[in-house]
């Protein structure tokens, strides 16, 4: 990984002020690896781009990796994107700039970080930098060079379950976002020749749509974010193995996985999550084409049934929490959106509390009909 002179990168017309901020990080993230003798490279296969986890020490890699195991491949030279990690706690070396990281805690919202994080004077068409108060982690991206910070001001062991869940999300999204990709906030179970999506607001029935779908013919990809490619075939990409399940009620209805919830002493704040890859390896699936998407509703009734529904319909679904929950989202997402949703026919899928059901409505939408 190399970062270009500052005075290359002034003389490219690029903002001063953000290269110098840019800098600074680089350098002492540089010290820290020395320190340690060296970093840790993990390597990953995120929507058919090889991306290189970079981390000095190895306190944040039990926190930061289990999600993305299923992704992960051979160590390469030429990465699509580099992100360097390391945490205050166990490096014990400051970040550089002590008074911007105080002012993160002290200055108002609206003069410093907008609602998703985003830092107002450290954003523009190269640069992108968030912090998010409830992990305490900052975010920074040389979209030019495809070099990005992870800085953690907090004890590794304190990072939230929706960090672990979803590690790095915000840089990633920025990274690998364009014209075609998407982050979503959705769920995905299909088989190697095509699947479904599933999306809606929390609680919906994403979760438990995709994981009562293990015991079934049906591969689990994704039942919270995944990336999504909108070309003339949509395809959908794995991108976490994270299950999430919203109460202790909802855990209680898969019972087979209780064992595996790796939070178990702390539900009575947080969401349950698995690590699908680690007990269900075999059921893992990292993309298949999207043949519907499906707006899970949760129903009084015991059978489950597929209703036809409108792509306006899914867009509400799809969009809303997409943009609200991933810093930088906005108008060309939603426009991403929108042209996705009329690609492929949208269901509402009624939920029944027979939840065996569910992968046989699924499968039965999937099957070709039979040749006349």
């Amino acid at each position: 990984m190399a970062v270009i002179s500052l005075d290359q990168m002034a003389e490219n017309g690029d903002d001063i002020e953000c290269i110098a901020f840019f800098k600074t990080v680089y350098e002492v993230f540089q010290k820290i690896v020395k320190a340690f003798d060296g970093s840790i490279d993990h390597f990953y296969n995120i929507g058919g781009r090889t991306v290189c986890l970079r981390f000095a020490g190895s306190s944040l890699i039990p926190y930061l990796t289990p999600a993305l195991n299923h992704l992960a491949t051979k160590p390469t030279s030429t990465s699509a994107l580099t992100i360097c990690i390391w945490d205050q706690a166990s490096t014990s070396i400051p970040f550089p700039l002590t008074d911007f990281i105080h002012s993160l805690y002290t200055a108002s919202e609206q003069h410093l970080v907008d609602g998703r994080g985003e830092l107002k004077h450290y954003n523009n068409e190269r640069f992108r930098t968030a912090f998010n108060l409830g992990s305490h982690a900052l975010s920074l991206l040389d979209t030019k060079q495809n070099v990005a910070f992870y800085w953690l001001n907090n004890e590794p062991s304190q990072l939230p379950y929706y960090e672990r869940g979803a590690p790095l999300r915000t840089i990633l999204h920025w990274s690998l976002n364009d014209k075609t990709h998407q982050f979503v906030h959705a769920g995905a179970v299909g088989l190697a020749t095509g699947g479904v999506l599933l999306t809606g607001k929390s609680g919906s029935g994403k979760s438990t749509t995709a994981l009562a779908c293990l015991n079934s013919k049906l591969s689990y990809a994704c039942d919270d974010i995944c990336l999504i490619a909108t070309e003339s075939i949509p395809y959908v990409y794995s991108l976490y193995n994270t299950a999430k399940l919203k109460s202790i009620e909802d855990l209680q209805r898969f019972p087979h996985l209780v064992p595996h919830t790796s939070n178990a002493d702390r539900l009575d704040t947080e969401k349950a999550i698995i690590f699908m890859d680690k007990h269900y390896h075999e059921k893992i699936i990292t993309g298949f084409p999207i043949q519907a998407i499906l707006l899970p509703h949760i129903s009084k009734q015991t059978n489950t049934n597929l209703k036809t529904a409108t792509a306006g319909a899914a867009l509400i679904a799809l969009a809303p929490n997409t943009i609200l929950t991933i810093p930088g989202a906005g108008q060309i997402v939603l426009q991403t959106l929108a042209k996705f949703v009329r690609q492929v026919p949208c269901y509402v899928l009624e939920v029944g509390s027979d939840l065996s059901q569910i992968p046989e409505v699924i499968l039965r939408l999937l099957s070709p009909p039979p040749i006349q």
